[in-house]
C-alpha cells in the first residue's frame, strides 16, 4: 500500500522510499507492541506468576523505563548513524530480551531484567523510526499512519493472547511471537537510509536556539510525558474494571474490540490530517479519554467496561498521531524526537507505576480523579505547544 500511494508528496517523508516506509512502520509497531497488549498481559502475568497489582506495575515500569533510557545515547547517534545498522543492533537486543522472558522457571528479578533488555532495544526502535519519521511533509499524516499498524499488530496479538488465556505459562507463547517478528524486523531493516540526518531548515532561515528554545523543547517533553503518563496508568489496568466475575477471556476479548475502535480513531487522525486547527483536535481527543475513563470509573458492569475500554482507545489513538506532530513541529531536523521519545517512554513507565500503587493503597476508584488532573494538565501544556509548533 506505502509504495503505491498515489500523493506521494502528501504522505511520504522527504527522501524515503516504500520500502524505508514499511520498515519505520514495522519498527514502531513492534516497539510498542507489549504496551499495546498492557491489560491482556497484566492478566495473564497475574495468573502465571501471582503477581500482585503492584509488581506487575513495576515489572511495565522497568520494561518502559529501559525504553526511555534508550534515547539517552539517542541523542549521540541520531543523524549521524546509519539507521540501517542501528536498526539491526535494536533487533537483536529486542530479540535476546523476549527469548530470554520465555525462560521458565524464573524469578521475578530475571524476568524483570529480560523485560529490561527488550525495552532497550525497542526504545532504540521507536526513537529510530519516530526520528526519521518526523521529516514528513505531513506528521499529521504519517503518525497516524504508524499508530494505526501499531494498533493493528496490537490486535493481532490480543487475539493470540486471548487464545492462551488460563493456559500454563501460556504468556511466553507471545514472548516467542515477539522474537519472531524481531527477526522479520531484522531483514527488512536493510531498506532504512544510510543517514539519520534530518531535513535541513527551510532556506533564508535558521534554527532557534537560546533560551526560547530550550523552553519550547522542555514544554513539549513536559506534554508527551504528562500525555503518556495518564494513558499508561490508566489502559495498563484498565482489565481491573471488569471485576472479578467477568472470566479473563472475555477481557481479552473486549481488548480486541477495543483495539478495533483504536484502529478508527488512528484512522479518523489519517483523514482529518491538519484540516483544522491541531490544538482543536488534540482537545476533541482528551475529551473523548475523559469519557472513556468515566465509563470506566462510573458505568460499571459488563456493557460500560466495553464501552469505556472502546471510547477509551479510540480517543487516545486519535489523539496520539497529534501528540506526536506537535512535538515534531517544534524541531524538523527530528532530533527533539530522540529527547521526547525519553519523555514519552518514561510517561508510560510512570503511569503504570504509580497506578499500580495508587490502586493498591486506595483503591481502584482513585485511579479516575488522578486520571483527570493530568489530562487537565496536559491540556493547559498543549495550548503553548501547539502555539510554537504553528498549529
Amino acid at each position: 500500500m506505502l509504495a503505491t500511494d498515489p500523493v506521494p508528496s502528501m504522505n511520504r517523508p522527504a527522501g524515503l522510499g516504500g520500502a524505508a516506509m514499511v520498515s519505520i512502520v514495522v519498527a514502531t509497531s513492534l516497539a510498542v507492541l507489549m504496551l499495546n497488549v498492557a491489560p491482556a498481559a497484566e492478566a495473564q502475568l497475574r495468573h502465571d506468576a501471582h503477581l500482585s497489582v503492584g509488581q506487575v506495575g513495576t515489572v511495565f515500569f522497568v520494561e518502559l523505563a529501559a525504553m526511555g533510557l534508550a534515547s539517552i545515547p539517542a541523542l549521540a547517534w541520531f543523524g549521524r548513524a546509519d539507521a540501517s545498522g542501528v536498526a539491526r543492533c535494536a533487533y537483536a537486543v529486542f530479540i535476546l530480551g523476549n527469548l530470554l522472558s520465555a525462560i521458565h522457571p524464573a524469578p521475578l528479578a530475571f524476568y524483570a531484567a529480560a523485560r529490561a533488555i527488550t525495552g532497550a532495544g525497542a526504545g532504540t526502535l521507536m526513537v529510530l523510526g519516530m526520528g526519521l519519521a518526523a521529516r514528513a511533509r505531513q506528521p499529521d499524516r504519517l503518525y497516524a499512519l504508524i499508530t494505526f499498524w501499531q494498533l493493528a499488530s496490537g490486535a493481532l496479538m490480543l487475539h493470540r493472547l486471548s487464545a492462551v488465556t488460563g493456559e500454563a505459562h501460556g504468556l511466553d507463547d507471545v514472548f516467542l511471537a515477539c522474537a519472531g517478528l524481531g527477526a522479520l524486523g531484522f531483514i527488512v531493516a536493510g531498506s532504512l537510509p544510510r543517514s539519520t540526518r534530518g531535513n535541513p531548515p527551510p532556506p533564508g532561515t535558521q534554527p532557534t536556539r537560546g533560551p526560547g528554545a530550550w523552553r519550547g523543547a522542555l514544554l513539549s517533553v513536559a506534554f508527551a510525558m504528562t500525555f503518556n503518563l495518564v494513558v499508561g496508568g490508566l489502559w495498563s489496568f484498565v482489565a481491573e474494571y471488569a471485576g472479578t466475575g467477568v472470566a479473563p477471556a472475555r477481557v481479552a476479548l473486549v481488548l480486541v474490540w477495543a483495539t478495533a475502535a483504536g484502529l478508527v480513531g488512528a484512522t479518523s487522525a489519517y483523514v482529518v490530517a491538519a484540516r483544522w486547527p491541531r490544538r482543536r483536535l488534540l482537545m476533541t481527543g482528551y475529551l473523548g479519554i475523559l469519557l472513556g475513563a468515566g465509563l470506566l470509573q462510573f458505568a460499571r458492569g459488563s456493557f460500560g467496561f466495553a464501552a469505556g475500554c472502546c471510547v477509551l482507545s479510540l480517543a487516545w489513538s486519535f489523539s496520539v498521531p497529534y501528540v506526536f506532530a506537535a512535538v515534531a513541529g517544534m524541531d524538523p531536523s527530528g532530533r527533539l524526537m530522540s529527547a521526547a521519545n525519553l519523555a514519552f517512554a518514561f510517561g508510560l513507565a510512570l503511569g503504570p507505576l504509580l497506578a499500580g500503587q495508587l490502586i493498591e493503597a486506595a483503591g481502584l476508584d482513585a485511579l479516575f480523579p488522578c486520571a483527570l488532573a493530568g489530562l487537565a494538565l496536559g491540556a493547559l501544556l498543549a495550548m503553548p505547544v501547539t502555539r510554537a509548533s504553528s498549529a
